[in-house]
């Protein structure tokens, strides 16, 4: 997608793609390590959530390009309703890591998967 036009979609709404891309990912990801269903929920849902993605955001930040740090910066700056499982802070950063995901998803679906490889295979694969 042309970066002119996903400017002009609403950031939240790319943060909403976002999301669901990357749980996509990551359970792709687990379904092929060949897992009980039982265990894919776990090991998906502790990528998925907003801690999470908030953490891996603030380690990829300084690797986006301009354009995705447009995206990650409307993102941030939206009106939006933060749960209660996370803080304000760590939900801002998880929602502009969701609307990055999207414009790599449209514009660079390898980074989607470097992300994969950097952060669940090499990095959280040793995690409980």
């Amino acid at each position: 997608m042309d970066f002119d036009k996903m400017k002009e979609m609403n950031a939240l709404a790319l943060a909403y793609l976002g999301d669901a891309v990357w749980e996509l990912a990551v359970r792709e990801y687990y379904v092929s390590k060949n897992l009980k269903v039982k265990d894919l929920n776990h090991k998906v849902r502790r990528f998925v959530e907003g801690k999470s993605q908030s953490k891996i955001y603030l380690e990829l930040e300084n690797e986006f390009d301009e354009k995705a740090m447009s995206v990650a910066r409307r993102a941030k700056n939206s009106k939006m309703n933060c749960p209660k499982t996370c803080t304000v802070k760590e939900y801002k950063n998880a929602t502009a890591f969701e609307a990055v995901i999207a414009y790599y998803y449209y514009n660079d679906k390898e980074k989607i998967s470097k992300i994969i490889k950097k952060y669940i295979i090499e990095g959280g694969e040793n995690e409980k």
